[in-house]
Formats: structure tokens, sequence, C-alpha cells
């Protein structure tokens, strides 16, 4: 079967840009104030944009490379800085008025991962790390650490990477992304495809069973917790959001084909949903073309709107060239018609 220039330098674009999606990794860090503004983590852009009620949408941060956030009890909105290329990390603040500091500032070599990040009580910060301690014999190791505004780094739990409940190290972890407070005090985790509570005391046990299977190296992201008590997990690898209240699993929504959920955020009300397209198609976000990320909002009574869409800064170029391909193919063809039909007569 021949194929047509356009298609031919279509298939080569995907094989030559193949290896980029690799690395791709979608942010799942969605918050709503008390004020009812919406904060969306922007990895592909390092921004972090803000949609207010009134459906505006602005930059409240740029130069911020944060997969998530997390709203603190006075409306102040943390993220983190994680330079993908060393390991220079740090936690941001941004109040309610729209001033920014530092809450750990840029460090070199700093213990915690901070892609996945909570922010508690007493300004301390809770992360996933695979740099603190030494690997445990026999393989990799993930913990999760507490920071405090002293300084100091004490150890939560884990230890070599895998599967298990327990207290402190004799718990286990697969791989942590989203974090949720719960309303005893401890935090709901998305630890692989489960969800697992971590107790103040650093016990960690599963809800339930496991919830979803990896595909194309995504599992559960984002995690929220509503007012009611109820808990929202965005399941990347099949593109749903799950609501889990006790034993009882239901898929509360699921976007169109093009799209997958990687974080949620819950209140009385409503559902906010980050989206970004479904794996493979991360790669849009990196080359920057085409629409990479999408926020939508599910009400009480199972009505559903988009609140923000975001296309790749490249976009009209691709589209443009795209559409100059296409022309000349068709010319290409005409003019071999034209060929064809004068070497007949």
């Amino acid at each position: 079967m021949k194929l047509g220039p356009a298609i031919q330098l279509s298939l080569l674009s995907a094989v030559i840009l193949a290896p980029i999606s690799a690395g791709a990794h979608e942010g799942w860090g969605v918050i709503v104030d008390g004020r009812g503004h919406i904060y969306v983590t922007d990895i592909a852009t390092n921004t972090v944009w803000r949609i207010s009620p009134d459906g505006r949408i602005e930059a409240a941060r740029r130069g911020v490379h944060s997969h998530s956030l997390s709203l603190g009890s006075d409306g102040s909105v943390f993220g983190t800085n994680v330079e993908p290329a060393s390991p220079t990390r740090g936690v941001w603040r941004l109040d309610a008025s729209g001033r920014r500091s530092d809450v750990i500032p840029a460090t070199r070599g700093f213990p915690l991962d901070l892609q996945s990040f909570l922010r508690g009580p007493e300004g301390v910060i809770y992360s996933a790390s695979v740099y603190q301690f030494p690997e445990p014999p026999g393989g990799r190791s993930l913990y999760l650490l507490r920071w405090s505004r002293s300084g100091a780094i004490d150890t939560i739990a884990g230890g070599q990477i895998g599967h298990s409940d327990g207290v402190g190290r004799a718990a286990r972890f697969e791989s942590i992304d989203g974090m949720a407070w719960l309303a005893d005090g401890s935090m709901v985790v998305a630890d692989g495809g489960w969800l697992r509570r971590v107790a103040v005391d650093g016990r960690v046990d599963s809800f339930g069973n496991k919830l979803a299977e990896r595909r194309w190296d995504q599992d559960l992201m984002g995690v929220a917790v509503a007012p009611d008590g109820a808990m929202y997990a965005a399941d990347f690898a099949r593109r749903v959001v799950l609501r889990i209240r006790g034993d009882r699993v239901a898929i509360v929504y699921r976007p169109n084909i093009f799209w997958a959920p990687t974080g949620v955020a819950a209140t009385a009300n409503d559902l906010y949903v980050l989206e970004h397209p479904r794996a493979p198609l991360g790669i849009l976000g990196d080359i920057r073309v085409g629409p990479y990320l999408r926020v939508r909002r599910i009400s009480r009574d199972g009505t559903s709107d988009t609140l923000m869409t975001k296309w790749g800064s490249s976009s009209r170029k691709v589209a443009g060239a795209a559409l100059a391909l296409v022309g000349i193919a068709v010319l290409l063809r005409q003019r071999r018609r034209k060929l064809k039909y004068s070497s007949v007569a």
C-alpha cells in the first residue's frame, strides 16, 4: 500500500518524536480555595493558572515546575519547584493577596522529592523520597518523609519498594503521587494502583482492594477528600474518576476518548477534574502542539462544563504547516493525473 506525502511526513514525525514521550509525566495539581478560585498546575509551561469564579484565567505563578498543589487553612496556595535536570528542589507559598514567598528555598540535593507533596499543620511538609536513606538490601527504596519548620527531616514510613501494610519502616510503598488530608488528621495517598491511609503514628493501611492496573507507566494520580468524607481518585490508566466511600467504589466521570483525568478537587457541590491527553498523547504538551490541558467541572446534578483548555504555543504554526503539506500533496496528485492523461492522449 502506498502512503501519500502528508501521511509519510506524519509517520516520520511520530517516529522522531516518540522518545520524548518516554520522560513525560503529567501534573495532578488542582485545588479550590474558599473564594472559589481554582488553581491548576501546568508543568509543560512551568505555570500555575488561576481561574476566577467569573471565568477569568490568569497566571498565578510562572517559572515553577510543580506537579502538585496544596491549600493552606488561611487560603494560601503551596507548590513546589523541581528542576528536572538536577536535584534542586524547593517549596513556595502564594498568599490570598498574591504575595509570593519561599517556604523552602531552592536547595540542591534536598532529600524530599517534592513531586508528591502535602503541607500539614504547623507548616510541616510531607513528600516521598528516594534520595535520603540507604537502600535496603535487595532492591530500591521509597520513603514518606516529613520536613518541619526547624529543618529537621524524619521518616514516617517506607523502605524497600513493594506493597505492605504496617507501621513505619515495616510498611512498603510502590510509587506515591496524589496526597490529601482525611478528617481524622491522617492522610490518604495514591500509591500505584492503591489508596493507602497513613496515620500520624506512621501506621499504613490499604483502603480495600487495588483500584487500578498500570498502563503506559501510569495508574492512580491525584486524590481528593470531599467535605462529606468521600474520597476521589483520578485513574489516569483507565481514564476515569473514582469515588470511594467505605467499601463502595463507583465511576463518577469519564471524559471523551482524547482526555484522561490526572487530578481532582472536591467541594460540597462540585467536582473539578484536571485532564491531559490520554497516554501516549501526553507528548503534545512537551512539543507545544494541540490541546494538552483541560479543566472540567462536574456538578452534583450530573451536568458538566469546561472551564479551561490550554493549547500548545506551536499549534498555529504546525496547523499551518500541515495545511501547506496537504495542499502540496493535492497539487502533486493533480499534476500526476494531468501527466497521466496527457501521455494517454
